[in-house]
């Protein structure tokens, strides 16, 4: 079997419902399974219908309790496009407990007679109270799939000095990545993606689509055919991955493996061959509304800028809004009109300080802001004359 999918999971048999509640825990009717991937031995996870969260959940293991007046069972893996099954067989004696209690129900040999996975296994054949793995059931790695996350890289400075670099997971939203030999691949939100490199030549092109923007990744590689697990057959691997070309993304680097190495070999369970990382937007500058000494919400018809075409927001209502100021520039004008007709004209100074948060960013940390001319109604915050990523208040208008 190629993967698991999408499982939910019923038991066919059930325990008895003549169990005194004081005297339940006698009898070690529980199974345990956990799932595995076949080379690395290491632990997958599945996704289950939870009827109480009425969604698939994830998880690496599972429990089922044994109908003791027989001695077989068969658990079925309802999956979206396949069912798979595990069929066993055990051994019941009966023992007596006390008077209270009576007999308890003892299970062992639990043994194997057919199954459809691509391997299985009894690693304790005696059934626990509510514990442990007795099966374990494991599928053939996945070998063509690159692992690709998405960060967002994050510093502080006040134009002078650098600190605090970090990077933290991001999610994007794609309208489309595909591939130069499968088409689409992938569509929608997300963070860490999984996608398919070509098998059949040394390199695979990406395509990812969001909106107007475009960005291109070309991966080489190398490939090996051979059989390495006998339940799996003759598989193609991949390793050796290196970025060909100039990626057009703002930076790109290998993930680590375990043994922290640039993870060039693609792996199941799959870890992060490659990082995506979003260099710090530099010239974003937040705008607080206030009345009276407190938040105002309004509603704004349009904002223009002399260095933007268009509208830079339009039918908007909020306490705060961020514009971007001019980066070839060190002066930006922005007329806000709100909905009541009234205009203001926010015209702020600032010095491009030459300095760049990280070596692959271009973008100037901007410093030294100042309304100009001075309004009455708006203020430059003196404490926060910087622009910072994420934004942080750095005007205020007072509205009537």
């Amino acid at each position: 079997m190629k993967k698991l999918g999408w499982f939910t999971f019923f038991l066919i048999l059930f325990a008895s419902c003549l169990d005194d509640p004081d005297c339940y825990q006698l009898h070690n009717d529980i199974v345990g399974v956990t799932f595995r991937v076949i080379g690395t031995g290491k632990g997958d996870s599945v996704a289950v219908w939870s009827v109480d969260e009425k969604k698939f959940v994830q998880k690496p293991s599972f429990n089922y309790q044994l109908n003791y007046f027989v001695e077989e069972a068969t658990i079925e893996f309802e999956g979206i496009d396949k069912t798979n099954f595990l069929s066993f067989g055990y051994t019941v004696k009966n023992q007596f407990i006390s008077e209270d209690c009576g007999s308890a129900f003892v299970l062992s040999g639990l043994n194997i007679f057919e199954h459809d996975f691509d391997s299985a296994r009894v690693i304790n054949s005696t059934p626990s109270k509510g514990g442990g793995t007795n099966f374990e059931i494991y599928r053939c790695p996945e070998t063509d799939i690159m692992t690709i996350d998405f960060n967002q890289l994050r510093a502080n400075s006040d134009g002078v000095i650098i600190n605090n670099k970090t990077s933290t997971y991001v999610s994007h939203q794609f309208d489309s990545i595909t591939t130069d030999f499968s088409g689409i691949v992938f569509t929608g939100r997300g963070t860490t993606i999984n996608l398919p490199v070509d098998t059949t030549k040394n390199e695979t092109t990406f395509t990812f689509k969001t909106g107007e923007t475009t960005h291109t990744l070309v991966v080489g590689y190398n490939l090996v055919t051979e059989q390495r697990y006998a339940p799996c057959g003759i598989q193609t691997f991949v390793n050796e991955l290196a970025i060909k070309g100039n990626p057009t993304f703002d930076s790109i680097s290998f993930g680590l493996n375990a043994n922290d190495e640039p993870a060039r070999t693609l792996e199941d369970p799959h870890i992060a061959n490659l990082r995506i990382y979003d260099c710090p937007p530099t010239n974003l500058m937040q705008v607080n509304f206030r009345s009276n000494g407190a938040a105002k919400t309004v509603t704004i018809d349009s904002i223009t800028a002399d260095h933007f075409a268009g509208n830079l927001f339009k039918a908007y209502t909020n306490t705060t809004v961020t514009l971007p100021v001019d980066l070839s520039s060190t002066v930006s004008t922005f007329y806000i009109r709100y909905d009541n007709d009234a205009t203001d004209t926010l015209r702020v100074e600032y010095t491009n300080t030459g300095l760049t948060l990280f070596d692959s960013c271009p973008d100037p940390v901007l410093n030294n802001l100042l309304e100009s001319p001075d309004v009455s109604n708006i203020n430059v915050i003196s404490t926060s004359r910087t622009l910072k990523y994420p934004p942080v208040p750095n005007v205020e208008i007072t509205v009537d």
